[in-house]
């Protein structure tokens, strides 16, 4: 009898936990599991693809920055030019005035000298280069005295 009880118990217990399925609590945590993965999946995808992006915008601001650089020095060369050139404008103009009054004395002493002479040729030639000098007196007076003011608006203050 013992064995029948024994047998009886035993047939029991393996009926009552088949009657039990708890696959329902195994399944959903194994859903929960493939759901975990999936989101770490996308996170990390997402987290690769905005590192790229920050690295490849990166270098980007890099190469901006060189080229800001760049023009900066170049700027700067182009400011140094300027006044480079202004000063040789200056230099030039100079030369310039002081052929011009040579050229004037020349022109006056040719005047005066055939201011002496009352032929016709000598006073037709005294016209003439009075008519020159007037010409190129208006022309000097057209041309500005110094370089354009506007150019210090680019230079460093």
């Amino acid at each position: 009898m013992n064995v029948l009880i024994s047998s009886l118990l035993g047939v029991s217990l393996v009926l009552a936990c088949a009657d039990k399925d708890n696959s329902a609590a195994t399944d959903k945590a194994s859903k929960d599991l493939r759901e975990a993965e999936s989101a770490v999946r996308e996170k990390r995808s997402d987290f690769v693809t905005t590192g790229s992006d920050v690295e490849r915008r990166q270098r980007q601001l890099g190469v901006e920055q060189q080229q800001l650089v760049d023009k900066k020095v170049l700027l700067e060369r182009n400011r140094e030019q300027l006044g480079s050139a202004e000063g040789t404008l200056v230099q030039a103009h100079a030369a310039y005035a002081a052929a011009v009054r040579e050229r004037f004395a020349k022109l006056d002493a040719g005047v005066a000298g055939l201011a002496t002479k009352l032929d016709a040729a000598s006073v037709d030639a005294r016209v003439g280069l009075a008519a020159r000098r007037d010409i190129l007196a208006t022309k000097l007076k057209a041309m500005p005295a110094a370089a354009d003011s506007s150019w210090a608006a680019y230079t460093r203050t």
